[in-house]
């Protein structure tokens, strides 16, 4: 007899409490000695020892233990030899997973005993059945066949759809002849309430904490579209179940087995079962293989309906979902992977290009495009076509710190194997909360070039609504709003061949108006007017960057002049601009003013800010230091016209930094500690940029020039001077060690554009004291200039705000230049003469840290600032170095 057409039973392992004494029980068969004990048994000395041992008969029913070879996995201790089923080797390693079913089955305790399923039947199926091979019509009637269709007994014509009267056509208006479909072929939409029993199993769950895929999922969604009035003017398409070998184009054959073989156990078992399919992320009712199959089979059918021309575009709201489905391996609620199946489906039916569709045009299905949205990687969508480079993957999803499914594979490096390399596109969030913004970045800026580019024939779009508003588990912000324009987007593609499927998504009120807003564009509706998004928030333009970065190797549309790395090394040495730009800052004011470049002894420190650092001689005996935090400066870009390519040659860098240390330097003889900050680089070479992590940093710079260097330094008047990104490193010291600054620090000077000052925070301590010795420059079109009735509160929080002329620019490089007049002013009410006169350098020397540019006469200097500039010609001026400087980058 064949066994696999009988049904077995596997009963559970022996148990290992000792037999009843009325029940002897059956000598245990000893375990083979490791060669670890063959060895300690030969080293140890042998003593005759007399044994009588009875012989108990083996009953023949028993059978031997399976031989134990090096492939199997270790046996723990006081573990049961378990009897090989016949589809396994016993010399394998045991299964895992969802296929260890069977083998769980016979050594639960008290468990109901595994039963194998009856051979397959594939069911008699008519593909299409219910649908009609011909697109629906509109037909216009008068009143003479309304009257010739009464006497034939044809009452109910005027009710049939599709009928409408000719008078009624001329009173209708534009927006409601769109509604009626005139002139298109209708959507689609699939649903069954069958699909319903796939729910948990009553002792499986609490009452008052319900599982998140929930039945409610789909009724929710479907009750919201009928009553919108969406469902009327859809094409209903039927669901049936999903035939064992279209689920083999994904799935293995044992994978199809297994799934089913749970529609066979009872209710108890599947009950003690619970634990281990939670470890899976599953729940399992012996009606939910029926319902995975409902599931998959009603996406293939408004697929082949698309495909046909039978309706223009569709909507699935089925259930499980089916994208975490791998081709071994259910997880993630998903049993089989409903859109990997209809992709292979529509390439296997499709691909040849034989099939006509019902206007008789040739049907091409040589490309298909997936775009998952749901919240979560779609592993086992792109895990069934990591090589595959007929269908391309593109998903948007959270990712890192262990957001299931968790792991690597997701991360923007994967990007697919073998013939499918780049066809695997992953946007990875690494945050919650993006919101319309981000998504309809990455959608303009990742997925629209390369679906253009990629030229897909049919869309499947793998629609999780979990991304949405009010959805506890994915923690994002996107509005129906949002879904309504991706799907607009992606309906561009195609010839509009878009098919919508549900996947996950567990709040029902956000899902339904999700989907709600998604089948309203669907059908033609216009789409909603969105308000002011603003910009995509610094963590989405940076994951978007990285994506172009990685899939420019791919794709033309990512940027053709970005090379990766290993690409630009063999060409030759690679240098960043920044690093070209430091190396020349460093250069040239060491040769002009005498600065030293100053290594970190922090590791961090040093690896961010290397280079970065210049002090000038005499920072420790000073009468006066300028602690002086900055930006590079501003690029000063030129173009090509044809091509709009950056022209090398001809851009400028504008360094007002050096009029600050012409005034320091060469008119004062100042201690300077010049701190040049590249606000826009990241912190840690390799990785992005982090917001979080540089302002970490720039506080740990900012302490450590005060411990290292100012508090070391016997100047008695110190000047904290902060430019662009240097203001809030400098507002770190002042919050950090404002008691200490209060005895020496006399100035602190912020110039900024049209970003917000640093808030000094009341906890501080100081702010009465940063009030009266704060310079605050904002352009005269700065937000904070328009309220003059909270300029109290302003000046509590920001400190001495003054309000820059009109002319300025709001540019802190060009406003830090229109502005030293009244920074030189300020400084010198803060600062005795007599400290500006002993720390200016003399005639007869070059004075300390005025390097080439010599030294100004003591005199000249009257309240901080030269007596006139006629008096600077005294080699205090070189190539007129004063004013902003022009650099070839």
């Amino acid at each position: 007899m064949d066994g696999l057409s009988q049904p077995l039973v596997y009963t559970q392992a022996q148990s290992a409490e000792p037999a009843q004494p009325s029940q002897p029980a059956p000598a245990p068969q000893p375990a083979p000695p490791s060669s670890a004990e063959l060895s300690l048994v030969a080293a140890a000395p042998v003593e005759p020892v007399h044994v009588t041992a009875a012989v108990v008969p083996v009953p023949p029913s028993v059978p031997p233990p399976p031989v134990v070879s090096s492939s199997s996995a270790p046996q723990q201790p006081g573990q049961s030899l378990l009897h090989p089923f016949p589809e396994q080797d016993p010399s394998a390693l045991p299964l895992t997973g969802f296929a260890s079913v069977p083998a769980r089955a016979a050594v639960l305790p008290n468990a109901q005993p595994y039963t194998r399923p009856t051979p397959y039947e594939p069911p008699a199926v008519e593909l299409g059945a219910g649908l009609s091979r011909d697109p629906p019509t509109r037909r216009f009637i008068s009143d003479a066949e309304i009257k010739a269709s009464q006497t034939n007994g044809m009452n109910d014509l005027v009710r049939t759809p599709g009928v409408v009267h000719d008078d009624e056509v001329q009173s209708l208006s534009v927006e409601q002849l769109k509604k009626m479909g005139l002139g298109r072929v209708p959507s689609g939409f699939c649903f069954s309430a069958r699909m319903t029993l796939h729910a948990p199993l009553p002792r499986t769950v609490n009452e008052n904490d319900p599982h998140p895929e929930q039945p409610a999922r789909i009724t929710g969604i479907y009750n919201k579209l009928l009553n919108g009035g969406l469902v009327a003017r859809m094409v209903r398409v039927p669901v049936r179940e999903v035939l064992r070998e279209e689920v083999m184009l994904v799935h293995s054959e044992g994978h199809w087995d297994r799934v089913r073989a749970t529609g066979f156990q009872t209710i108890d078992y599947l009950e003690t079962c619970k634990e281990f399919f939670e470890r899976l992320s599953l729940y399992v009712n012996p009606d939910s293989a029926f319902c995975a199959r409902l599931s998959c089979g009603g996406v293939i059918e408004m697929a082949r309906a698309v495909a046909e021309g039978q309706i223009r575009n569709g909507f699935a709201i089925v259930r499980p979902p089916g994208h975490h489905a791998e081709p071994e391996e259910a997880m993630g609620f998903c049993f089989f992977n409903n859109v990997a199946i209809t992709a292979r489906w529509l390439r296997t039916v499709y691909g040849s290009g034989t099939q006509k569709d019902v206007n008789g045009r040739d049907i091409k299905m040589n490309r298909v495009l997936i775009l998952d949205w749901d919240v979560h990687h779609g592993n086992g969508t792109q895990r069934a076509f990591e090589d595959d480079a007929d269908i391309l993957f593109i998903s948007l999803h959270r990712h890192g710190n262990g957001f299931y499914p968790g792991g690597d594979y997701g991360a923007l490096e994967s990007t697919g194997s073998g013939a499918g390399r780049g066809f695997s596109v992953n946007i990875p969030f690494l945050n919650e909360g993006m919101s319309d913004a981000d998504y309809l970045y990455a959608f303009q800026r990742i997925v629209m070039p390369i679906a253009f580019e990629f030229a897909p024939d049919f869309v499947l779009v793998s629609a999780g609504f979990d991304a949405a508003k009010g959805d506890e588990l994915g923690k994002m912000l996107v509005s129906p709003d949002g879904y309504a324009h991706m799907t607009h987007m992606l309906s561009s593609l195609a010839g509009g061949k878009v098919l919508v499927a549900l996947e996950g998504g567990y709040n029902v009120n956000a899902i339904a108006e999700s989907a709600h807003a998604c089948v309203q564009t669907l059908v033609g509706d216009e789409l909603p007017v969105m308000p002011s998004l603003g910009s995509a928030s610094l963590a989405a333009t940076n994951t978007v960057y990285e994506v172009q970065r990685m899939q420019a190797n791919h794709w033309r549309c990512m940027g053709e002049a970005v090379e990766g790395q290993d690409e630009l090394t063999k060409a030759g040495k690679i240098e960043s601009l920044a690093d070209i730009l430091k190396a020349h800052r460093l250069y040239d004011l060491f040769h002009e003013y005498e600065l030293f470049n100053v290594a970190f002894s922090s590791a961090s420190l040093e690896e961010a800010y290397h280079d970065q650092l210049l002090i000038s001689e005499n920072i420790y005996d000073a009468e006066v230091l300028l602690v002086f935090m900055h930006d590079l400066g501003s690029m000063k870009a030129a173009y090509t016209a044809a091509t709009l390519d950056t022209d090398l040659e001809r851009t400028q860098l504008l360094d007002t930094s050096r009029e600050v240390l012409d005034w320091a330097l060469v008119d004062h003889g100042f201690g300077v500690i010049d701190v040049n900050l590249l606000a826009h680089l990241a912190t840690v070479k390799g990785q992005p940029a982090d917001v979080n992590r540089n302002k970490a940093r720039e506080k740990e710079l900012a302490l450590y020039i005060w411990d290292n260097f100012v508090s070391l330094s016997s100047a008695q008047h110190v000047i904290l001077f902060g430019s662009g990104a240097g203001c809030s490193a400098l507002m770190e010291m002042v919050r950090h060690r404002g008691h200490a600054l209060k005895e020496r620090v006399r100035a602190c000077i912020s110039v900024l554009g049209h970003e917000e000052p640093p808030i000094l925070d009341a906890a501080s301590g100081v702010r009465p004291w940063y009030k009266n010795t704060s310079l605050v420059l904002l352009p005269a079109t700065h937000v904070l200039q328009e309220d003059a009735r909270r300029a109290g509160k302003h000046q509590k929080k920001f400190g001495n705000i003054h309000r820059a002329t009109a002319e300025d620019e709001s540019r802190p490089t060009h406003l830090l230049h229109a502005s030293m007049p009244k920074i030189k002013e300020f400084i010198a009410s803060k600062i005795p003469l007599e400290a500006l006169l002993a720390a200016a350098p003399s005639a007869s020397s070059s004075g300390n840290g005025s390097g080439s540019r010599g030294g100004g006469a003591a005199e000249d200097v009257v309240m901080g600032a030269p007596a006139g500039e006629d008096s600077r010609s005294n080699g205090l001026v070189v190539d007129g170095a004063s004013s902003a400087v022009s650099a070839t980058a």
